[in-house]
């Protein structure tokens, strides 16, 4: 695919042992990073409450670079926040690593931020006039400035919490702690995933349920949309940015979660990854039937969809297409002629299995088309007589603004192209893409609505001022 030309959001982990009593809350972050590896490998952070005194170990490369046994052994404590990221557009070096910790007057904080504020830079302004001080480009350091702050002025940190959320806008999911508690905070449009589970005496929240599984915790829910979850050693409470009542009927969760981001084995909001894939695999099938000889999905994120439309259109599935899963990923290499070199090396073709037939291949979505394009010649070459491309969500016409590093809108391929120039340009015999309709239908069960800005250019959390003229509406 193409969205390797898209840099993942990130991930964020918090525990707490209410009992006191537990003292390996780093270790239990570590499998949960693990499992939360997709969607950050730049970076990985861990800091934990060591007897009220805040003590953090972060470093650039995977979980497994940055953290050791002897590390883990030093990071005792009951209760710890964790962080898995992909550099935000404008950060970089290590300054920007996250958990980030401050100090102030009402006592030490740490913060994993997923997400994006979009009118970070304004208050990074006021801020700076008011003699606030900064040592990074990014938005959560915005965010503990502005917690500092409010922190002296309110009885609790959850009365400072929502004063930062009346402040901020955007698109975010937080874990914070401070030298007693543990506070998840979630967009009031929920647009970035939030959820709370539990084993024994310890509470955590993560990005996704998969992070829940890895640690041997029960899912007890998503964090609403707009709350913020208080764990301490009294046990859990909520405060309400949004009325409760109303906040997943007026959700908006990113859609692309469902698409690509998130782990199939995952639930989000209600909603199985997996099995929204496969739905929409399905529903692809019936808005773009092919006739064709075999079926194949682009590893790895192609693959549950793929399955789907053959179940649907009863038609063969196989393999077609390998992945070596010892290159990197495409879209973190700096150049379109680095990417292409990356693709070349990454992607192979089982010869026997595609040679003298007709090919459907389905992907998750196209951003830019290196990879497809490249994937439909290496198919082409292997002795394929058609190959057909269906893609299970609609062209991505704009750029995100809400913690997922995209490509500005003029390089994205649906940006200034029509279906059929797309076609041309990736060299399929035909190109279908799923409705936008159809691909919000699939995610069955799911209890709030969609953000589906990069598809529909809808922004529901708003757009970074400096951004606003450089967007070009498309009307199909």
């Amino acid at each position: 695919m193409s969205k390797r030309d898209w840099e993942e959001e990130c991930g964020v982990f918090g525990v707490y042992d209410t009992s006191g009593m537990i003292d390996d809350a780093a270790n239990m972050s570590y499998f949960g990073l693990f499992a939360l590896q997709h969607r950050g490998q730049e970076s990985a952070g861990i800091a934990v409450n060591q007897g009220g005194r805040i003590i953090c170990h972060k470093d650039q490369g995977l979980v497994v670079e940055v953290f050791d046994t002897m590390t883990l052994e030093m990071l005792k404590g009951h209760a710890a926040v964790a962080h898995v990221r992909y550099p935000a557009a404008g950060e970089s070096g290590n300054d920007s690593i996250q958990p980030m910790l401050i100090r102030s007057r009402s006592g030490h904080l740490a913060i994993s931020q997923n997400g994006a504020i979009t009118n970070a830079a304004e208050i990074r302004e006021r801020l700076k006039a008011a003699g606030a001080i900064f040592q990074t480009s990014a938005d959560f350091e915005v965010v503990l400035s502005l917690l500092a702050r409010n922190r002296i002025t309110t009885e609790c940190i959850e009365d400072a919490v929502l004063q930062m959320m009346a402040e901020i806008k955007g698109a975010y999911s937080m874990v914070i702690m401070s030298n007693h508690k543990l506070i998840g905070v979630r967009d009031p449009l929920g647009i970035r995933p939030l959820v709370l589970g539990k084993k024994g005496s310890c509470y955590v929240l993560a990005s996704e349920s998969c992070a829940l599984d890895a640690v041997g915790a029960e899912l007890v829910r998503d964090i609403l949309p707009g709350e913020v979850i208080t764990i301490s050693s009294e046990g859990v409470s909520s405060r309400h940015f949004v009325p409760e009542k109303t906040a997943h009927e007026q959700g908006r969760l990113c859609i692309f979660e469902f698409v690509y981001f998130a782990r199939p084995d995952s639930v989000l909001d209600g909603a199985s990854v997996y099995e929204s894939r496969i739905n929409a695999g399905r529903t692809l099938a019936r808005e773009a039937p092919c006739d064709c000889d075999l079926v194949i999905g682009a590893p790895d994120s192609g693959l549950a969809a793929a399955m789907g439309y053959a179940l649907e259109a009863d038609l063969p599935y196989g393999s077609g297409l390998l992945k070596n899963r010892y290159v990197g990923r495409t879209f973190i290499q700096p150049s379109q002629l680095q990417r292409e070199m990356s693709v070349q090396l990454k992607f192979s073709v089982l010869k026997s299995a595609v040679k003298g037939k007709r090919v459907l291949i389905v992907d998750d979505s196209i951003v830019r088309g290196t990879t497809t394009r490249h994937n439909i010649a290496l198919l082409r070459d292997a002795g394929a007589l058609e190959v057909h491309m269906r893609v299970a969500s609609p062209p991505v016409c704009y750029p995100c603004f809400y913690g997922i590093n995209t490509p500005e809108q003029k390089e994205l391929t649906a940006g200034f192209s029509s279906v059929e120039e797309v076609r041309r340009q990736i060299g399929a015999d035909s190109l279908s893409y799923i409705s936008l309709d159809g691909l919000k239908s699939s995610t069955a069960g799911i209890l709030c609505g969609h953000c589906s800005s990069c598809f529909d250019g809808e922004f529901p959390a708003g757009v970074p001022n400096k951004q606003k003229d450089l967007i070009h509406r498309i009307h199909w």
